[in-house]
């Protein structure tokens, strides 16, 4: 992962593996407390989510690709918050997919700002 921490900081842009890991590590305890099936679930999400930070800085994909994929990883936080929020309740289900959808959020409107400025040659 070390090799991954440079890419926003080239362009300038926020630190969303920062960000990303904070809301692991806020969120990890409670996953934790659930089981090792739970947290491994966790990580996952965070894993995909680190994924697909990875996918907005590869200047060769499509950036209409990239927003499906944004679209679909949107649906499986929700998903995701959704089936856990019976065992460690809806507030914190809720929070977890507010900070996670903001980052993605936040990430899309970045690298999509970064590709429009730079097709103008800005």
């Amino acid at each position: 992962m070390a090799g991954k921490e440079f890419i926003p900081a080239i362009y300038g842009g926020p630190d969303f593996r920062r960000l990303l890991r904070d809301v692991e590590d806020r969120y990890g305890g409670a996953f934790e407390e659930l089981g090792t099936g739970a947290l491994q679930h966790f990580k996952h999400m965070i894993d995909c989510v680190d994924a697909f930070l990875d996918l907005l800085a590869d200047p060769k994909t499509d950036f209409r690709v990239k927003l499906m994929c944004y679209g679909k990883l949107r649906e499986d936080v929700f998903e995701f918050c959704r089936f856990y929020a019976s065992w460690l309740g809806s507030p914190l289900m809720e929070r977890l997919k507010h900070e996670i959808c903001e980052l993605l959020e936040e990430a899309i409107s970045w690298w999509g700002g970064r590709e429009v400025y730079g097709g103008m040659g800005v």
